[in-house]
């Protein structure tokens, strides 16, 4: 009788409320790889923390729910009782106590096969911990370079748990030298990796391919209704500048302002439509109307897979600062990106041949590559023809299962 293969992922990237909201399902139920793991319980230890009150209660037990027959979602509390509320930090100790035997029992009554964190920080040690008490291998996803992302914030990944950077990078180094396998979401992750402890021996790179919403891999002109979600914003098509992802420094959305208003000077009339959310919001804002661009600014918020997929065609140009799982998704819309050579970019936007790449940080010269764009539409035409290729040529979710399947064979022989 043939083993069943069963699969933990502790993850903090989304709640499940906010799962749901943004369509990104698919990015969760992938994890089985096709029927490869017969099921896989995805874990977010304080998903409370970043939860509406409407969802469920900030404290209590963890929270389970089915979201197919072989996958379960698991939503830990940020504290385990009501009345500790006032004692923060022990009462997330508690809490997350508890979730760890919850979780040592279930790798047992379950014959759990591999345990996979999405850092190498607290969930890496949390992780570690469970992979050596059950004996089962241990992977690590990396999915961000931690030590540019230091570089731009000067603040720590995770400050409110590990409160400084040389804290983290001792973490980093333990989790990262002692994985099973350590797969970077793209070769710039990778090296991080690898400079702070990961054996090359035992590391490979999982691309964002199999994450992505399979609307992305339509073909741009046979997505529909696109214009009608842009006619409720009061922007015209390919008449924007669009900007996806969180808003905060290190994805330096300030510049997409900045770009905007030097364009504008040399009589382009474009909006810049933002999509997403973050601690910058009020600022960007207040710089909109410093550059004199206020009503030409628009915020939607953070919307679901389906709504991106449908506007990011008519896009007139894509600005890339810094973009990691979003790069993929407007890359595969065939739409021209003028983007900043930083982390994992310069592997998908070659300059002049996918795109157009910049040294980072300088915003004149992402200003210069966007109005190229803006000027020349056959070039810019041409790039994003080339960009969709490059893309579905790196991003196959079939190709992006096999090569996991490949290392998690690997992986298991070796245990």
């Amino acid at each position: 009788m043939v083993k069943e293969k069963k699969l933990l992922v502790l993850d903090t990237s989304y709640s499940l409320e906010a799962i749901q909201k943004r369509g990104l399902i698919q990015a969760v139920t992938c994890r089985d790889l096709n029927g490869y793991f017969n099921h896989v319980w995805s874990v977010h230890p304080f998903a409370t923390l970043v939860t509406s009150p409407e969802w469920t209660s900030k404290f209590g037990k963890p929270v389970w729910h089915s979201l197919t027959p072989s996958h379960t979602f698991i939503e830990g509390k940020i504290g385990r009782y009501a009345w500790l509320k006032w004692i923060s930090p022990l009462n997330f100790l508690f809490g997350q106590v508890g979730l760890f035997f919850s979780l040592k029992n279930l790798i047992k009554k379950e014959n759990i096969s591999i345990i996979r964190v999405g850092d190498m920080l607290y969930l890496g040690l949390l992780g570690w911990l469970l992979s050596r008490w059950c004996k089962i291998p241990l992977v690590v996803r990396v999915g961000g370079n931690h030590d540019k992302v230091f570089e731009t914030t000067g603040q720590p990944i995770q400050k409110r748990i590990f409160f400084n950077r040389k804290i983290e990078k001792k973490i980093e180094r333990f989790v990262l030298s002692r994985a099973d396998l350590v797969a970077g979401a793209n070769q710039d992750n990778l090296n991080f990796a690898l400079a702070n402890g990961a054996r090359k021996k035992y590391s490979t790179i999982f691309r964002y391919g199999n994450l992505l919403y399979e609307g992305h891999f339509i073909e741009p002109e046979n997505r529909k209704e696109g214009i009608s979600l842009l006619n409720e914003l009061g922007i015209k098509a390919f008449g924007f500048l669009l900007y996806i992802g969180r808003l905060e420094k290190v994805k330096h959305p300030d510049h997409v302002i900045q770009v905007l208003a030097d364009v504008r000077k040399g009589n382009h009339d474009v909006k810049a439509l933002f999509v997403g959310d973050g601690t910058m919001l009020v600022k960007l804002k207040e710089l909109s109307v410093t550059y004199g661009v206020k009503n030409e600014v628009v915020f939607a918020g953070n919307q679901n897979q389906e709504w991106l997929s449908r506007i990011i065609p008519l896009a007139a140009v894509v600005l890339s600062p810094h973009t990691g799982r979003a790069l993929s998704e407007a890359a595969l819309g065939s739409v021209p990106i003028a983007a900043y050579d930083i982390d994992w970019q310069s592997e998908i936007i070659e300059n002049e041949i996918t795109g157009l790449l910049v040294p980072h940080p300088q915003q004149k010269k992402l200003s210069e590559a966007t109005e190229r764009f803006l000027t020349d539409k056959t070039f810019a035409k041409k790039m994003g023809g080339a960009l969709r290729k490059k893309a579905i040529e790196i991003l196959d979710p079939k190709k992006s299962n096999l090569h996991e399947i490949a290392e998690y064979e690997a992986l298991l022989k070796r245990f």
